[in-house]
């Protein structure tokens, strides 16, 4: 029982995003101003770590080692992911501006390649 414990309390899987946008518009007339701000796909990500598990199940017949391997795994796909933006807008007539800001695709594309690598492993591909 206290493997499992232990084993839990070492599965801490941080995930940090931030954002800071500033946009400062100063003396200034027909300023056109949209912002995206995308930070989730959880549902996606959810979907890639149950199919990780899914498979590591299938491929070992021990459900507890498979259980343990599927969160040593999981456990690699640590991110940190920050933006800050800063714009000026000073004196100016008949501006458009546009920011994105998109925090998913790094945690999404390390889940695809542990993933690939994981089919690529147990001779699926």
């Amino acid at each position: 029982m206290s493997n499992q414990i232990d084993l839990e309390a070492a599965n801490v899987n941080k995930e940090i995003q931030s954002s800071e946008e500033l946009i400062h518009i100063l003396n200034s007339c027909d300023v056109t101003v949209s912002t995206t701000d995308t930070k989730a796909a959880i549902s996606l990500q959810a979907s890639l770590q149950a199919v990780i598990a899914l498979i590591v199940n299938i491929a070992i017949a021990d459900s507890t080692k498979a259980d343990t391997i599927t969160q040593e795994l999981l456990q690699t796909s640590k991110i940190k992911q920050q933006t800050v933006q800063k714009i000026v807008i000073d004196g100016s007539q008949n501006v458009d501006v546009t920011t994105t800001d998109t925090q998913i695709a790094a945690n999404i594309q390390v889940l695809l390649q542990l993933l690939i690598a994981l089919l690529v492993e147990i001779d699926v591909l």
